[in-house]
C-alpha cells in the first residue's frame, strides 16, 4: 500500500465516523416526547420531526466543492476499477482529487456535509 492510499483511507473513514456521531439524536426526541403525553400543541411540529435527523429537517444546499467530491466518491466506489476515467470526466487526477479530500477534511461544515452526504 502506498502512503497516499493510506491517508485517503484514512480520510474517508474519518468522514465517515463524523456522519455516524449524530446517531443517538433521534432516540433521544422519542424518549423525550413518551415521557410528556400532553405536550403543548406549539411543541406538535418538534414531536412531528422528532424522528428525523436535525440535519435532514433544514437539509441546506450541498458546497460545490463537498457535491463534487461526493459524485465522484459515488461513482469510484461504484465502479473502481473505472476510477482513472471517472476522474478525468470530473476533470480531476487522483492528485487533485486528494488535494479536493484534504481540503473539505480540513472544515469541519464541509467535512460534515460531505460525511453525511455519503451515507445517503
Amino acid at each position: 500500500m502506498t502512503m497516499r492510499t493510506i491517508i485517503t483511507t484514512a480520510m474517508m473513514g474519518l468522514a465517515l465516523t463524523l456522519g455516524a456521531c449524530d446517531k443517538a439524536e433521534p432516540a433521544k426526541a422519542d424518549k423525550q416526547a413518551k415521557a410528556d403525553p400532553g405536550a403543548k400543541p406549539a411543541d406538535a411540529d418538534k414531536l412531528a420531526n422528532a424522528d428525523k435527523p436535525d440535519d435532514a429537517v433544514d437539509a441546506p444546499a450541498l458546497d460545490p466543492k463537498v457535491e463534487k467530491a461526493v459524485n465522484v466518491a459515488n461513482m469510484i466506489a461504484n465502479d473502481p476499477a473505472a476510477a482513472d476515467k471517472i476522474l478525468d470526466e470530473a476533470g480531476l487526477d487522483r492528485d487533485s482529487f486528494e488535494a479536493m479530500l484534504y481540503e473539505i477534511a480540513r472544515d469541519p461544515d464541509l467535512s460534515k456535509s460531505y460525511a453525511i452526504a455519503r451515507e445517503v
